[in-house]
């Protein structure tokens, strides 16, 4: 054929999808209803011309000199292309890119067929006379080897310059290849299955070019049957520890009139050493000399049908993997389409997705549906004179993509989701629970499951009606009235059941009357079961009808339940109910008024409102004294601050010990009120002064003392003067000592001590008193004094005297009576006269320390008198600055100086308090008076006189008002207001 004109090959008849041939227009039928079978292929092809359609793929023919296409093949989103001048063209269809590959230059036509594996990594190219090439496909350097028909391979670069001979075994054509699809090195073809024109399968495996070995494994022994289809598939591990030597593979080939399965493993050898003889295979006889061979398989699953082209039609099957071995066969499910009568001529094609087998004539390509086995869709070819004969139909396994093309053409083959009207197939085949899982919207789904559930009310199967119905938007009156009018209660209920778990959670009121009318028949079918079912059926209804409670608890109305449940005399329901919707409170009340106290208990225990403890306590606690106070110590110990002891007070009052269970001699109020105090840490003075109480109620006051001694002491938390009123009340004298004690009245204590005959308490509460010794000796003698007194023991009062530091023999003689025997207490009296002789002895020498103490005092006296200082004459006073020895002064021993009168004026003036100046002003006057009366001829005390003077000096002249203590009093003297006036912020006459 010429080459085309420019015009000619970007001619595109298909342009749109909905085009049907190149002649005729679109089909504008209606959609019908699935269920009018009159429309229903009607309805199918107009659909398919929304789901297919051809596009054009845009391949110039004319690009490559008006070539005729050969062969094609697609993988991983490339195309390659063999021509009849003896090219292959690689076709990346992302970026558009052309590869292409002279396999002979010479020659034109030498290209038969072509094999890709899934990922377009692996080429092999098969020649008319039995040679063939293998390009490698990946990365930007392309290297192919090419076998001579002599047998010899050729290793050539793009150019077939530089080639290099390599020897290997003489083959026929290939017709079929067999991938290793768990192979993904780009440079290895892994160990691949080839097919070949003389009915033998052999193995290979190419790497880095080079045909690594050439093995033939099978031969059907005819080769009037080529091996036109091979596929394998793998076994599903069998769990048993499945390993790669475990293996197990299915082989089917197939000629254009037979198929052959192959069960085995784990290696291809060992799989084909079974089937030395001739197997066993389906044969179809036709007229046609070639065929095709089709696995469809979900992506990366197993394979799970096939599809073969054949004579008289198409022949499909699906894969059921089991147990199979050797002599098995696999294929289940398997019939035969005949081609149409209105097609004329063999198919050329055949592929298959997963719902429609492709099949292509050579004036028209046929969609076929799997399910309906009708025409789909179907597209004529009109413009032969412009792309010439159609060749064949191939598909990308990867992308899924397919292509039909012919001399001059190739086309895409769009499909447009293919599974949108499957549902359609399937409700149609009554397979319901498969159409809905392709329905695509809600409005497809509600008719399915109307049909199913139309379906199964026709068939009598109420109850799987009931359930589908539930699922529909049919009308609920509609749906419950057909139940009642045939008077099945077990499908309204089950249609109720399964409408109310498909309800929304914001229609309250219809699932409020939902479930008030499913308890109705729930309590009605007890009622019926009971008086005429067995017990295991009664106790599955009850079972059944009791998780429906749990499940919808808040749906119902309380009170309308409860009335219903009543009615029906349900009195173990109406409690279960309650207890699910917390009314604890009905539920205790009624064991209460049954006196089913344990049971009541129960139920307080699961009770998370504290006020129900407070209401039926008084009760419970007066019948079941032991059981109450477990239930409050148990709730108190999940939360301290749960329940309040003050109001629990009532029912403790309510308590008598006569009620507690054989066994049970504790008294439990006692036992709770401790529990609080000790565990629960109460202050409450109510709680604490009722505890008091009850322990002043017991005949055993040892509890009392033990509980004063933890909680009774001046910092405690009990009311000590009500625990006294209370002791007192009740007789619990040395109780009451002790919180005499506590409240520091240690006399009163003693006394109540002595009281009662307790020394020992008595001497205890004696030694109590801190920072008292007058008291505390003043009580050992009241102790002393009743022990001789009272008791008439000597010795025994004789013996305080050494418990204590407090006390001498002389201090109790005076309570001896009056004859009383020296022999009693002559030992103490000796030990008493010993002390007082050592005491002598120690203030003899303290005395002769003191007395040379005052000597060598008299003696530094009498040298201080005799002390001096120098005074310059040039020396001034340091507050006038007049000469020092002007008049009297006084020298300290800094060497400053200062005229008495300056020193007396400053002291008076800035450094003596009050009381030194008033002393200072007696002093003055009595010296004046003396001197006077000394002058007048009186007598004159002169010791007197001198010892005035000397108190006068050491007022006045303590230290220098320079550097001694008064100029560092000065520091800490505040500034004078500024408003008493300037003067007084001139500064003292002090000058240095």
């Amino acid at each position: 054929m010429d080459l085309l004109d420019d015009d000619e090959y970007l001619y595109n008849p298909y342009d749109t999808a909905a085009v049907q041939s190149d002649n005729e227009g679109d089909d504008d039928d209606g959609i019908s209803e699935v269920t009018d079978t009159e429309s229903h292929n009607a309805l199918q092809a107009h659909t398919a011309n929304q789901i297919f359609s051809l596009h054009n793929a845009s391949w110039k023919a004319k690009q490559h000199g008006g070539a005729r296409i050969k062969h094609m093949v697609a993988a991983g989103s490339t195309v390659f292309v063999a021509t009849d001048r003896g090219k292959v063209v690689r076709w990346h269809l992302g970026s558009g890119e052309e590869q292409d590959m002279v396999i002979d230059k010479g020659r034109n036509d030498v290209i038969f067929k072509l094999h890709v594996d899934r990922s377009g990594l692996h080429l092999i190219i098969g020649g008319n006379q039995g040679e063939y090439a293998y390009p490698h496909t990946y990365g930007h350097t392309r290297s192919y080897a090419y076998r001579e028909p002599r047998g010899e391979l050729v290793r050539a670069d793009r150019a077939l310059s530089e080639a290099a001979l390599i020897s290997m075994a003489k083959g026929a054509r290939i017709e079929s290849v067999c991938w290793d699809r768990d192979c993904e090195d780009n440079a290895n073809t892994g160990v691949i299955m080839v097919g070949t024109s003389t009915g033998t399968i052999c193995k290979t495996q190419i790497v880095d070019g080079r045909e690594k070995f050439w093995k033939e494994i099978f031969s059907l022994q005819d080769a009037a049957h080529p091996i036109c289809g091979l596929h394998y598939e793998l076994f599903p591990p069998s769990g048993k520890g499945y390993m790669d030597n475990a293996r197990k593979y299915f082989v089917m080939a197939a000629t254009p009139t037979r198929y052959y399965e192959f069960i085995g493993g784990p290696t291809y050898d060992a799989l084909f050493a079974q089937y030395a003889t001739a197997p066993a295979f389906i044969e179809l006889p036709g007229d046609l000399d070639y065929s095709d061979l089709h696995f469809f398989r979900k992506e990366n699953g197993r394979a799970s049908s096939f599809v073969w082209l054949t004579g008289p039609g198409i022949y499909s099957g699906s894969f059921s993997f089991g147990s199979q071995n050797a002599g098995d066969s696999i294929i289940h499910d398997y019939k035969l389409l005949p081609y149409s009568s209105e097609v004329h001529g063999p198919p050329l094609g055949l592929l298959s997705t997963e719902f429609h087998w492709f099949v292509l004539f050579a004036d028209r390509l046929q969609v076929i549906n799997q399910l309906t086995q009708e025409v789909a869709w179907e597209h004529s070819f009109a413009s032969r004179h412009v792309y010439g004969d159609m060749r064949g139909i191939v598909q990308d396994a990867v992308s899924g993509k397919l292509w039909v093309y012919a001399d001059y053409m190739v086309n895409e083959v769009a499909i447009n989701g293919e599974d949108q009207n499957v549902w359609r197939c399937y409700l149609a085949k009554g397979q319901y629970d498969t159409a809905l899982q392709y329905c695509q919207d809600l409005s497809q789904r509600e008719k399915v499951l109307t049909a199913q559930a139309d379906h199964y009310f026709s068939e009598k199967q109420w109850e799987l009606a009931a359930s589908m119905y539930a699922k529909t938007k049919r009308s609920f009156e509609e749906i419950t009235l057909k139940f009642i009018n045939l008077d099945e209660k077990n499908a309204l209920k089950r249609y109720l059941s399964d409408k109310l778990d498909n309800m929304r959670s914001t229609d309250k009121a219809q699932l409020t009357m939902i479930c008030t009318w499913l308890c109705e028949m729930y309590l009605d079918k007890l009622n019926s079961v009971k008086d005429i079912g067995s017990e295991a059926q009664y106790g599955y209804i009850l079972d059944e009808f009791r998780h429906f409670l749990q499940d919808n608890v808040s749906n119902f109305d309380a009170e309308t339940t409860y009335q219903l449940i009543l009615n029906h005399g349900r009195m173990d329901v109406m409690l279960y109910y309650a207890e699910l919707n917390g009314d604890h409170d009905r539920v205790i009340s009624h064991h209460v008024q049954r006196r089913e106290w344990t049971k009541a208990l129960d139920v307080l225990a699961k009770c998370p409102d504290a006020s129900l403890y407070y209401v039926h306590s008084p009760t419970l606690m007066q019948h079941a004294p032991v059981g109450t106070t477990n239930a409050w110590i148990n709730a108190s110990r999940t939360s301290k601050k749960f329940l309040d002891p003050r109001k629990l007070i009532p029912a403790l009052m309510r308590y008598n010990i006569a009620n507690n269970p054989p066994g049970h001699k504790a008294n439990q109020a006692l036992r709770f009120l401790q529990h609080c105090v000790k565990n629960l840490e109460s202050r409450d003075p109510v709680v604490l002064n009722y505890l008091v109480t009850l322990f002043c109620q017991q005949d055993d006051e040892k509890a009392m003392l033990a509980f004063l001694a933890d909680y009774g002491g001046p910092n405690g938390r009990l009311d000590l003067q009500y625990a006294m009123r209370a002791c007192q009340q009740s007789g619990k004298r040395e109780a009451c000592v002790h919180i005499l004690a506590s409240l520091e009245q240690y006399e009163q204590a003693v006394d109540l001590a002595l009281d009662i005959k307790d020394i020992e308490l008595a001497k205890l509460n004696a030694d109590k008193v801190e920072d008292n010794d007058d008291l505390r000796k003043r009580l050992w003698l009241r102790i002393a004094r009743y022990v001789i007194e009272e008791e008439k023991d000597v010795r025994k009062a004789i013996a305080f005297i050494g418990q204590t530091d407090m006390l001498k023999v002389e201090d109790i003689l005076p309570f001896f009576p009056d004859f009383a025997r020296i022999d009693d207490f002559k030992e103490a009296i000796c030990t008493s006269l010993e002390e007082y002789h050592e005491q002598i002895e120690e203030l003899k020498q303290g005395m002769e320390e003191a007395t040379k103490s005052a000597e060598l005092i008299r003696k530094d006296i009498g040298d201080l008198r005799g002390r001096f200082g120098f005074v310059r004459s040039s020396q001034k006073c340091g507050f006038c600055r007049q000469p020092v020895l002007a008049a009297g002064l006084y020298l300290f021993p800094c060497q400053h100086g200062f005229h008495i009168t300056c020193q007396e004026q400053w002291m008076l003036q800035e450094h003596l308090g009050e009381t030194d100046k008033r002393r200072v002003r007696e002093l003055k006057q009595a010296i004046r008076a003396e001197e006077a009366r000394g002058h007048a001829g009186g007598g004159v005390e002169a010791g007197g006189l001198e010892r005035m003077r000397a108190e006068l000096d050491d007022v006045l002249a303590c230290d220098c008002p320079l550097c001694g203590n008064p100029a560092i009093d000065m520091i800490n003297k505040p500034l004078p207001p500024l408003a008493q006036g300037p003067s007084y912020w001139d500064l003292p006459p002090l000058r240095l």
